[in-house]
């Protein structure tokens, strides 16, 4: 039996600097690449109010009001 997975793949392309300075960022801080794009895609949604107050507190966003 399969068991069914709360995560999607997605892809996405930016230019070699960038990506090295991701990769430089990230072994610094001896995270993956995916966690850091996880939580730089949430903080960016959380800035634009589509995480709960709660969500945005964990990621450090200033909350509305």
């Amino acid at each position: 039996m399969e068991q069914e997975s709360n995560t999607e793949r997605i892809g996405a392309k930016v230019d070699k600097t960038t990506a090295e300075t991701l990769k430089g960022f990230c072994e610094a801080r001896g995270e993956n690449y995916s966690g850091f794009i996880r939580r730089a895609v949430k903080r960016e949604l959380a800035r634009h109010s589509y995480l709960s107050d709660e969500e945005k507190k964990a990621l450090g966003v200033k909350q509305d009001g």
